[in-house]
């Protein structure tokens, strides 16, 4: 799965001029706001469809890997199964 997201990041970053660069520091500016989604309580993050397991996948990817795609992809593997985990 970590391929498919990695190819598919690659495929919509083709269109600028240093998409690597451009990924890595778009990743950044994420992990650093994910610094401030761990302060929230665990109801506030299930409000936006995360867990605290999820931020820790989420900060254990490379810096390579879209990370608000990934996000995306968590929220709707879980609403697709039905689960609320807490």
């Amino acid at each position: 799965m970590r391929d498919y997201i990695l190819t598919e990041s690659l495929a919509r970053d083709s269109a600028f001029v240093f998409p690597k660069l451009r990924r890595m520091l778009r990743s950044w500016f994420v992990r650093r706001d994910l610094r401030t989604l761990e302060a929230f309580d665990d109801y506030m993050l299930s409000d936006i469809g995360l867990t605290r397991g999820d931020l820790r996948h989420l900060r254990s990817l490379p810096l390579d890997v879209d990370l608000p795609h990934e996000m995306e992809r968590l929220r709707e593997t879980r609403s697709r199964r039905g689960v609320r985990r807490a």
